[in-house]
């Protein structure tokens, strides 16, 4: 058996990279679908309960109400996203999964003054 030159094992291995980079690319064009997919799904998702909680049709809607509630969304979001959405729909009023703490003062007493 004749051994392979040094020009042979170049070859092969240029040949083994080639394989190694196409097998790369598509293992990163099935992550980018993947991805694609997983935003579109959210995307759905996200403009279905838009709809569904402002009564929207239409994108030009969507886009006015949006815009609308903006600065409020912005200002107050920590807060929304607290909101336990399943006890809110059972009371049918806004219900905070960690309720926000009050001082509860003793009948009778002052509280602190506070400038």
């Amino acid at each position: 058996m004749a051994r392979k030159t040094d020009a042979e094992r170049l070859q092969e291995l240029e040949e083994k990279m080639e394989q190694i980079k196409a097998r790369k690319q598509q293992v990163a064009s099935r992550i980018a679908q993947k991805e694609r997919k997983e935003r579109t799904r959210r995307l759905i998702q996200v403009g279905a309960i838009f709809e569904k909680y402002f009564d929207i049709v239409g994108e030009d809607q969507a886009e006015k109400v949006a815009y609308g509630m903006k600065d409020a969304v912005e200002k107050h979001k920590d807060k929304l996203l607290n909101i336990d959405v399943e006890k809110s729909k059972e009371h049918n009023k806004l219900v905070y999964e960690v309720q926000e703490e009050c001082l509860i003062m003793p009948e009778g007493e002052k509280a602190p003054y506070q400038p």
